[in-house]
């Protein structure tokens, strides 16, 4: 849409793009989010502002901060976002009865190494966020009650695991989930900032066969 910019006092009639100013509500939630994420992983966090999310988005700055608040709870929004997308899997790994504990923490790892491969300059900017969020470092906005959920469901495939007597009770479900979560960031972190790291469903999958030889039932 153009207007024209020259009707007073002798001004150039150049024309001028405008934005088109979306109404508010969830879609424009998604829409910012949406730009949010293209900016962080295009430009990086630190050199996005809440203008430039607007700008973006194709809303003025104003619904932005009426939505978020902040730049960080943006953030938080994507990361809470990411959170949930993991919940999701974690759901159904412990609903499918038809594989083995140890199989569905292998699938778990190459679906989440698929997903962060996917998105990797993206992923570079706000898994330091994630990784604050599951250390308590951060207690605003929609993440910490996600990540105690996606927790408290890696906990129950790990006790249930161990009811099925296909991993070792000689840790409790809980030390196991935080053992299998740490191995996970850690190896995430690392392949997001050494791009000499190769593939990160193979670099999991890995780790995943270390892990499992110490969770591994004796019996």
């Amino acid at each position: 849409m153009w207007v024209e910019d020259g009707a007073r006092g002798g001004l150039s009639t150049r024309p001028r793009p405008t934005r088109d100013v979306r109404t508010y509500g969830e879609e424009t939630r998604a829409l910012v989010l949406k730009s949010a994420e293209k900016l962080f992983a295009t430009r990086g966090l630190q050199s996005t502002s809440m203008q430039d999310i607007a700008e973006e988005a194709k809303v003025s700055r104003a619904t932005v901060f009426n939505q978020f608040g902040s730049k960080q709870l943006v953030l938080d929004a994507i990361t809470a976002r990411s959170l949930r997308n993991y919940r999701d899997l974690l759901r159904a790994a412990l609903n499918d009865d038809t594989r083995t504990t140890p199989e569905r923490l292998r699938i778990l790892y190459r679906q989440m190494g698929k997903g962060i491969e996917s998105n990797r300059a993206l992923y570079r900017e706000v898994f330091t966020e994630i990784r604050k969020v599951s250390m308590g470092l951060d207690g605003d906005g929609e993440s910490p009650a996600a990540r105690q959920e996606t927790f408290d469901l890696l906990v129950a495939i790990f006790e249930h695991g161990q009811a099925r007597g296909e991993l070792s009770r000689a840790q409790k479900a809980d030390v196991l989930a935080t053992a299998y979560d740490s191995l996970l960031s850690g190896a995430v972190i690392q392949w997001l900032h050494d791009p000499r790291k190769g593939a990160l469903p193979q670099l999991l999958s890995s780790l995943m066969d270390v892990f499992l030889k110490g969770a591994a039932s004796a019996g």
